[in-house]
């Protein structure tokens, strides 16, 4: 297999948990879906296209910097209800009603949606496949900047800052890396003391290492340990793209792309 890496920088990104629904919290490190998708971008592949060759590939990434973290909140109002119905609600509520139902229903119409976001993240991407010309092309378009979609953080309006440095490596098997692994396969981080946080509300750019259990759902179902700022240490070896300065766990990609087809 060949093998590339590069450097992906945002202002913002938002790599949204698929555990949540109207709170949007975010994974620290974007699953292989997400990196595999921002490479098929800069080539300018479909999602079908994509699909179709994912079983060749595999991707992961670690995370490089972050600046720490914004929440943004916003107030949602349901207007779900025939306008006789909500004039009445309103009514009842203006006039001193208290009761249970009414107060559920009156908070019914104003939900609060919170979306966090990561602020200034800087990554390593880095991609393995089986194809030559895939690998060999996506050296050429980064080096060339020669990109055939926008790139994105997530989503349209978490736009990339700095894309390239684009470098060769190669796939190996290792007992330690960057970024994260499954946790059955997890052993330890090369640190003394770290924080583990359960979202990235807790982050405020710590240099500490920051240790992030994540469940990945499509086909995956599986729970994962994200690390930033320390070196992981496996049970046993697994995939890694070596590009001469550090090693990054690589996973297959298919298995998480099938819930987006």
């Amino acid at each position: 297999m060949k093998a590339l890496t590069f450097i992906v920088r945002f202002l913002t990104a938002q790599y949204k948990d698929h555990m949540q629904k109207m709170t949007r919290r975010t994974y620290l490190i974007p699953p292989p879906s997400a990196i595999a998708g921002m490479f098929g971008a800069l080539l300018g592949l479909k999602r079908e296209e994509l699909h179709e060759i994912s079983g060749e590939m595999l991707a992961g990434a670690e995370l490089k910097f972050l600046g720490g973290r914004a929440i943004t909140s916003a107030r949602i109002i349901k207007i779900d209800h025939p306008l006789s119905g909500l004039i009445s609600l309103l009514r009842r509520y203006y006039n001193g009603e208290r009761s249970k139902d009414l107060i559920k229903d009156i908070q019914g119409l104003f939900t609060l949606k919170e979306s966090e976001e990561l602020y200034m993240p800087e990554y390593k991407f880095a991609i393995a496949s089986s194809s030559e010309t895939l690998i060999e092309e996506g050296l050429r378009r980064l080096k060339e900047y020669d990109f055939e979609y926008d790139v994105f953080g997530g989503n349209d309006y978490h736009i990339v800052e700095f894309i390239g440095e684009p470098k060769r490596a190669e796939l190996e098997k290792s007992s330690e890396g960057y970024g994260y692994c499954r946790r059955e396969d997890f052993g330890r981080i090369e640190a003394e003391s770290f924080n583990v946080v359960w979202s990235a509300k807790t982050l405020r750019g710590e240099s500490t290492p920051i240790v992030m259990p994540v469940k990945f759902l499509a086909n995956v179902k599986e729970e994962f340990i994200q690390v930033y700022g320390a070196k992981i240490l496996l049970k046993k070896e697994q995939d890694v793209v070596n590009d001469g300065e550090s090693k990054i766990f690589v996973h297959k990609i298919k298995p998480f792309l099938d819930l987006y087809i």
